[in-house]
């Protein structure tokens, strides 16, 4: 559904993906007095979201989720290259030399990925660049599917884990299948959207992972959709899963459906994995690239 992103500002943020990377805001909520107990933060929180969808739109593609938190106020961490948690946010165009020049022109100074990028098991030609939040963008070159926009398409999420088999049995049991593997990384899909991926990487052995509140800058957590997410719930109860929180439901009051039931879960590097209560009906399968 959304792969979620803490800023100190959320308009500058916008004004930075949508206009080098064509996503347009379809979703807007104001948090005002809300409980976010179930996240580990007090029980009166205020924030801005904003969900930023590619070219194919709601229920066909995932979205990034900007969220400005202001109180408490969205709180910096520096982390150092290789330290576990989600390490970038990629997107899949048809022409990176057109990319190139569009960041240039903007006045950005991509970086060149010596020997590609490791999307789907294979290496991509890429670039990457920082958004104004520190947060690492990919840009792979990835030849499109016949009914895609010829616009940059979101196309993975990048994770370090500072145990990846371990990792890879926690993301297994939750529904993702292997899409590909090496000795040190795995490409991780969902059966339901396999045109996005949740690329593992083996972080270095040194590397530990730092406590993230909810409010934490850059890169928290994920959102996936699920049927029935008291279903889920109970599914992962009678398999022992650890550290069980029941659902509970977010009200935003300011979008269609006035909110959802989620569940949220950690991952063993403490990466958060929200379930949210979203029929597969609504949600259309996209095509999957060549």
């Amino acid at each position: 559904m959304h792969c979620n992103l803490n800023t100190v500002e959320q308009a500058r943020a916008e004004a930075y993906y949508t206009t080098l990377f064509e996503v347009v805001p379809r979703m807007r909520s104001t948090g005002k007095g809300v409980d976010a107990t179930c996240m580990g933060m007090p029980s009166s929180i205020d924030s801005e979201t904003v969900f930023l969808y590619d070219q194919r739109g709601p229920r066909a593609a995932a979205a990034l989720e900007l969220v400005e938190w202001q109180a408490p106020a969205t709180a910096a961490l520096r982390l150092s290259p290789g330290t576990p948690g989600l390490a970038a946010i990629g997107y899949r165009v048809p022409s990176l030399s057109r990319t190139r020049q569009r960041l240039a022109e903007a006045g950005h100074d991509p970086v060149e990925v010596a020997g590609g990028s490791l999307v789907r098991g294979a290496h991509r030609p890429a670039v990457r660049v920082q958004d104004p939040d520190g947060v690492v963008v990919e840009l792979v070159e990835i030849e499109s599917a016949p009914s895609d926009p010829q616009t940059a398409l979101i196309s993975h999420e990048r994770l370090s884990c500072s145990d990846l088999s371990a990792s890879l049995r926690w993301y297994s049991r939750i529904g993702f299948a292997e899409r590909a593997r090496g000795e040190d990384w795995v490409s991780l899909i969902l059966p339901e959207d396999p045109t996005f991926s949740l690329e593992l990487e083996q972080a270095p052995p040194s590397a530990v992972a730092p406590q993230r509140a909810a409010n934490t800058q850059g890169l928290y957590r994920m959102a996936l959709a699920v049927d029935d997410v008291r279903a889920a719930h109970a599914a992962l109860a009678a398999a022992d899963h650890p550290g069980l929180q029941q659902p509970t439901f977010i009200p935003m009051p300011d979008v269609p459906t006035g909110g959802f039931t989620v569940l949220f879960l950690a991952d063993p590097d403490g990466v958060v994995v929200e379930l949210v209560d979203r029929p597969r009906t609504e949600v259309r399968r996209p095509s999957e690239p060549r």
